[in-house]
């Protein structure tokens, strides 16, 4: 029955039905009024009520569950939006202060037994994260890593075609470290390859693809990336 008023108001084949048409058309354009006090108040409660789900969620539900993943996990660890997808296969080590998001993606190849994912104190990982773990990647302390960011240790397939049909592992060539040293800042979409570190304190800007190893307190850009900067004033902060 409302599917035949439905088809009918649509076909608007009488004055009627065009009328009507018309009155449903008119009715989609209302807006309320957005009343200061009341509305003012509910954007407050919204607000805490969210936030305060949220947060419950995560303490009592998702942390817990990810610790229970890792081989080790600090303190005061926080999780955003969710639990990322772990591979069952990857050993995680979790330091004091870390937070990351629940859409992220932790991966690990099948060509090493131990393939190992180290996230030290006080680091940042960002929405959206994929991690492709070889045997090791390694993320110091105090590093700020942007959403969209892709560490990539491994070749996901072989380069043989015959071996990628069979959905073969690449081999120990197709694997690399990833080392992110401490205080290093990695921009949004950014994409770091097999075998490269990343300097203390650097900065991958937004969108560079990193092949090779980017120096202490430099700035790299650009596919593939290079120093564009050397940030020399900084330097007594390690000293």
């Amino acid at each position: 029955m409302i599917k035949q008023l439905s088809r009918k108001i649509r076909k608007r084949e009488t004055p009627f039905w065009d009328k009507a048409y018309r009155v449903a058309k008119s009715m989609r354009s209302i807006n309320m009024p957005a009343i200061w006090p009341v509305y003012h108040l509910l954007r407050g409660e919204r607000a805490f009520r969210l936030a305060t789900w949220g947060r419950l969620t995560s303490l009592l539900y998702y942390e817990p569950i990810l610790r229970s993943m890792c081989s080790e996990c600090g303190r005061r660890l926080r999780l955003i939006g969710g639990i990322p997808l772990v591979s069952d296969l990857l050993n995680m080590h979790i330091g004091n202060d870390v937070t990351m998001h629940g859409a992220a993606t932790f991966a690990a190849s099948k060509v090493y037994p131990n393939p190992m994912l180290i996230i030290g104190d006080h680091s940042h990982l960002g929405y959206q994260m994929n991690i492709a773990v070889g045997q090791k990647v390694e993320i110091g302390c105090h590093v700020l890593i942007a959403s969209r960011v892709a560490l990539v240790g491994y070749d996901l397939h072989p380069l043989d075609p015959i071996k990628r049909a069979k959905n073969e592992p690449p081999g120990e060539s197709g694997c690399g470290d990833i080392v992110i040293k401490d205080y290093a800042w990695i921009g949004m979409s950014c994409t770091i390859l097999k075998g490269v570190t990343i300097g203390k304190g650097a900065i991958v800007a937004t969108g560079a693809v990193v092949t090779k190893d980017v120096p202490d307190l430099c700035i790299v850009a650009g596919n593939p990336a290079k120093v564009v900067k050397e940030l020399n004033e900084y330097r007594h902060s390690f000293d």
